[in-house]
């Protein structure tokens, strides 16, 4: 693996996120009445899709939870975010495998699905809060580079007035040539 990425949960976390939302999104729209089957059809396409890579993604945590560096402080919010994401993982499955089976039946999603996405939505959205305090506060899982402080620039040269830049110094300007403050010369 890339010393830049140092797991892969970073990577894979996105894709039950996007998923989970938008299937969600759907299933609510869905609700309206307006191209109910086409929204429907498409979330009960999205689920079983969020579920399994929400899977993939607590794996890949699962990973990342036993190999970053972190202190104390990092450790507690990576145990909470654990929790969360494990509860969130296993509603949605659990939905997903209700709502397969509910298909295999014939029967149509009714709104409880759509509440319940609600619900796993709201518990994945505390999930993604907490992983973000992980990294963006404690510095779980990100290089020390990072938050290395840069060496100061030099401070650039002080330019002087004309006025203070002796006149003899100058050198004298050919006919048709003039030359500018920063000494450069050129012809018009």
């Amino acid at each position: 693996m890339p010393d830049i990425l140092p797991n892969w949960h970073p990577a894979v976390v996105h894709f039950p996120i996007a998923l989970t939302l938008t299937a969600t999104g759907l299933l609510l729209a869905g609700q309206l009445r307006v191209q109910r089957d086409r929204l429907l059809s498409a979330a009960r396409l999205l689920l079983p899709l969020a579920a399994v890579s929400a899977l993939i993604a607590v794996g890949m945590g699962w990973q990342a939870f036993a190999t970053v560096e972190h202190d104390a402080a990092g450790h507690l919010v990576m145990l909470r975010h654990r929790n969360w994401a494990l509860a969130s993982c296993l509603a949605l499955l659990a939905i997903a495998l209700v709502d397969a089976w509910r298909q295999r039946q014939g029967k149509a999603p009714g709104s409880a699905l759509a509440l319940a996405m609600l619900a796993v939505s709201g518990g994945l959205g505390m999930t993604c809060w907490l992983g973000g305090e992980m990294v963006y506060r404690h510095g779980v899982g990100v290089s020390a580079s990072t938050f290395a402080i840069p060496a100061p620039l030099p401070e650039p040269p002080v330019l002087l007035p004309e006025t203070a830049i002796p006149q003899e110094s100058k050198p004298p300007a050919v006919h048709g040539e003039h030359v500018h403050k920063d000494g450069k010369r050129h012809h018009h």
